[in-house]
């Protein structure tokens, strides 16, 4: 099965494909545009032509947190409405499904919880996949990877301690 992963953001979504249950690309998809609209459907004719490259089978996408302001989050509601339509526009049978932030990040090992602030988050979520696949990436990507690395990998046995100052990794990553 292949499964795209994505981070999504009206400006810079995140982007990670699995084909058959292994890692295969990443990358990033960005729009400029002042008009939200206008980027909303630049973000998905490019995740359209993934879907299409790939044969993706099935989406997995960061749920839109609460805490974000209301323009924000109506913004990315209306981005994952989109997302949902142009799959389904391209292959009725793709499924779309949305996950936590904090359930994809403890698939994976990455601690969060009271205290640890959304900066921390992001850079565990860099030196995730710098660890895993010894790969630079920006926050976007890295949170894709991460969203998808909770799909196709069993769960992590360590974690990613994100301290104040560095981002270090506790005991070592197995799975399963």
């Amino acid at each position: 099965m292949n499964i795209l992963a994505l981070d999504l953001s009206s400006r810079s979504t995140g982007y990670a494909v699995a084909e058959d249950g292994k890692y295969l690309v990443s990358g990033c998809i960005t729009a400029s545009s002042t008009d939200y609209i206008a980027r909303i459907y630049k973000i998905c004719n490019e995740i359209g032509e993934i879907i299409k490259k790939y044969n993706i089978e099935k989406i997995y996408c960061e749920e839109v947190r609460p805490e974000q302001n209301s323009h924000t989050q109506k913004v990315l509601i209306q981005l994952q409405s989109k997302v949902v339509f142009t799959a389904w526009e391209i292959n009725k049978k793709i499924t779309v499904d949305f996950l936590s932030p904090s359930e994809w990040r403890a698939a994976v090992g990455i601690r969060t919880g009271r205290g640890i602030r959304r900066e921390e988050l992001k850079a565990a979520d860099i030196k995730y996949v710098e660890l895993i696949y010894g790969k630079k990436v920006n926050d976007d990507e890295a949170d894709a990877i991460g969203i998808l690395d909770s799909i196709i990998k069993p769960r992590a046995t360590s974690y990613i301690v994100d301290t104040k100052d560095k981002v270090e990794l506790i005991g070592g990553f197995e799975f399963g």
